[in-house]
């Protein structure tokens, strides 16, 4: 920090060694943040400002000013991330969550990106202990399960949290005694967010004790949760379970692995235990198939699968374009081996995109087979279609570890075509 700020930083806080980057809100936790940097790694630190386009012009630009200003005046390099306006909104809606959910996804995202881009070892956050503690809380609140009482991790991945010991009051007596101004998001006062509603209606009711009692037991929890290992789960458009080691592992570990699951595809309400148990009981018989919130599971002997649950959709495909609904993305891949190479030329439009259904047949070299048979055999949920006024073209079955098909008549010795490929995002 520069001299004339030379207010004593805070012992014990945890600085990682590497190149840092710092989330920076210009709030007074992270702003905290900044000043530590300045003083013992001004040469090797980033402060990033993601504008989520999610306030008035007025608001964002003032805010935008001071924090350019502080950075400057603490010697850290600042810059600015800008989301386009409204893509916070469709997120949100495409994806069944809150803006404040969406808006920390894409803020994540663009952190990464930065980070993995220009080689920084750490993100930073300006996570403390009232913050814990409110984690905490609303995991308790929620009867969520007691392994979530760890609340946030200082370490995960990339994300590193130097300031989870340190207490509010201490944040903004260092900030005030040193004349730092700080800015603040509107929307930090609305209740109708479930942890600014803890923030203003129960936090000030708690003791410093009490406090310091709840972060004990997120530490705790931390401490209890790192004896454990993880239960391995391979991971592409689907997630793939040992059904021994799922069996084998205690209780927590299998419903923490469920809710992970769930979580990456979008699931963030609560999971009924009767849910968690038919899906162990479903994993002792080693046979079947179960639909549970946003996804699909399948059991055998060997193995669990658990795939994202996709809607019917029907969508027109337009030649030399991509599709894209939701989670799921038609494009024009790098070709392989395994890749359908279609001739665009030979499709009589309208064509059509869509989920499979019970009735649907394709024609293939070796005669024709019903869809649902063919994922019957390949043991999964179900397939996208290309259809066009012919009928089926393709079905697309390898995102979910099948087997792509092509129709007859689209098949030639020369493999040539557009290359053709599904994603789930």
């Amino acid at each position: 920090m520069r001299e004339s700020l030379s207010v004593r930083i805070p012992d014990n806080i945890p600085i990682p060694e590497g190149k840092l980057l710092l989330a920076f809100s210009g709030g007074s936790d992270s702003l905290f943040l900044l000043a530590v940097l300045s003083a013992v790694a001004p040469d090797r630190s980033l402060a990033v400002y993601v504008n989520h386009s999610l306030r008035p012009d007025e608001e964002l630009n003032k805010e935008i000013e001071l924090n350019r200003r502080n950075a400057e005046l603490l010697g850290i390099p600042f810059e600015i991330e800008t989301v386009p306006r409204g893509l916070i909104g469709r997120i949100a809606a495409e994806k069944r969550i809150g803006l404040e959910a969406a808006a920390r996804e894409v803020r994540y995202s663009i952190l990464n990106r930065i980070a993995r881009d220009r080689g920084y070892d750490h993100i930073l956050t300006a996570h403390h202990r009232e913050d814990q503690v409110e984690t905490v809380l609303m995991r308790i609140l929620s009867s969520s399960p007691f392994w979530s009482y760890q609340g946030v991790l200082r370490e995960d991945g990339l994300l590193y949290r130097p300031l989870l010991s340190v207490d509010k009051k201490t944040i903004l007596e260092f900030l005030r005694s040193s004349g730092l101004e700080w800015s603040e998001d509107s929307t930090n006062s609305d209740i109708l967010y479930r942890r600014n509603s803890i923030r203003h209606s129960l936090l000030p009711y708690i003791t410093e004790e009490e406090r310091n009692t709840i972060a004990r037991i997120a530490d705790n929890t931390a401490a209890f949760r790192r004896r454990f290992s993880p239960l391995k789960c391979d991971c592409s458009s689907f997630f793939t379970i040992k059904r021994s080691e799922f069996l084998s592992a205690f209780q927590f570990q299998r419903d923490e692995v469920i809710f992970s699951i769930l979580h990456r595809f979008g699931f963030d309400d609560r999971i009924p235990r009767s849910f968690l148990d038919t899906i162990f009981e479903k994993a002792k018989a080693g046979k079947g198939r179960y639909e549970g919130p946003e996804a699909w599971f399948f059991f055998s002997q060997e193995k669990i699968k658990v795939y994202p649950f996709i809607p019917d959709f029907a969508a027109e495909y337009k030649k030399g374009e991509d599709v894209r609904i939701g989670k799921v993305l038609l494009h024009h891949a790098r070709p392989d081996n395994l890749t359908l190479r279609i001739d665009e030329e030979l499709l009589c439009p309208p064509v059509v995109i869509r989920t499979s259904r019970e009735g649907d047949w394709i024609d293939l070299k070796g005669g024709k087979r019903k869809v649902s048979e063919l994922e019957k055999d390949m043991r999964i949920p179900l397939s996208i279609i290309m259809e066009d006024r012919k009928g089926i073209v393709a079905m697309f079955s390898r995102f979910f570890g099948g087997r792509d098909r092509l129709s007859r008549r689209f098949l030639s010795p020369e493999q040539s075509g557009t290359a053709l490929a599904i994603e789930i995002e």
